[in-house]
């Protein structure tokens, strides 16, 4: 549904209604350039792709394609079946975390005024598929966390989900309601192999399963790699905290996928193709004008 709306008869009798047909044509439209500029030529598993709301890996060439095909066209001569695609871009563009700069104040409220007419107008074969926030009710459309919050997390600032979460995973525990909330997404079906998770989900998941199992050693390969360096960092910490707690600890063998993690472990073994480099400890090794250093500081 939220990428066909834009196809929608009513939903394109408000946008016009309201003159913000082409304005969201040409935001997408910077959208789409913006985004093929600055991650048309990373791999499908890059990171930067879990950060984009608006467009998937597997989006990008067909956005080359049609982006080459309407540069300098005027709104008022590109083809009806073209249009919604672009249009659809403008929809999941949030300022704070995009950062673009599309969002005027006066654009806002224009947006804000046109999403009162389409639910004052909105058809009966409609209103069972659009649900509207309402603070008195849970939102059976949004996740867990949003309606505890009610709201999106604001990304400005690098920490505020960590600070927010811990705050939510308090107020549970106080409640009681802590174990709920995590049967509830126990009980989420991830589809198989995972397909209705992210990569980022699906790694994580799957390092989280193998730290279930009691064992003497545990062997990660690169197990975070669609993870920004932050998220690595903290997981990492978080999971050597774990199995080095004193009643089970466990030798950790990590193949880093961030040599700037490796401040993390005693002992670090450095390899040049199938040759080794390097072994001993961070500081040791760090000291050095040797592989190590050469790696960290690149």
């Amino acid at each position: 549904m939220p990428r066909e709306i834009g196809k929608n008869d009513y939903f394109r009798s408000v946008i016009i209604n309201a003159g913000l047909d082409r304005v969201l044509y040409e935001m997408g439209y910077e959208i789409a350039e913006t985004a093929i500029e600055l991650f048309g030529d990373l791999p499908e598993d890059h990171p930067f792709f879990q950060q984009l709301t608006f467009m998937t890996a597997d989006d990008i060439p067909d956005y080359q394609r049609l982006v080459q095909r309407l540069q300098g066209v005027d709104y008022a001569d590109v083809p009806e079946e073209d249009r919604p695609s672009i249009i659809r871009l403008s929809f999941a563009y949030v300022e704070p975390r995009h950062r673009f700069g599309l969002l005027t104040d006066d654009l806002m409220v224009r947006i804000v005024e046109a999403r009162q007419a389409f639910h004052d107008g909105i058809p009966d074969n409609l209103k069972d598929d659009i649900e509207i926030y309402d603070p008195a009710s849970y939102t059976a459309s949004a996740s867990l966390l949003d309606n505890v919050v009610f709201g999106r997390l604001n990304s400005k600032h690098a920490d505020g989900a960590e600070q927010i979460q811990a705050i939510v995973l308090d107020l549970l525990n106080q409640l009681g309601l802590y174990k709920e909330f995590l049967s509830s997404g126990l009980d989420f079906q991830v589809g198989t192999g995972g397909k209705r998770l992210t990569l980022a989900q699906r790694q994580k998941l799957t390092l989280a399963r193998a730290l279930l199992r009691r064992s003497d050693y545990f062997i990660f390969n690169r197990p975070l790699t669609a993870l920004d360096n932050t998220s690595r960092e903290r997981i990492a910490r978080n999971v050597l905290a774990l199995k080095q707690d004193g009643t089970n600890s466990p030798a950790i063998v990590w193949v880093l996928a961030d040599t700037a993690l490796a401040k993390l472990f005693g002992r670090i073994i450095v390899f040049n193709g199938s040759t080794l480099a390097e072994d001993g400890s961070y500081d040791d090794l760090i000291e050095k004008d040797g592989l190590l250093k050469e790696l960290v500081s690149g």
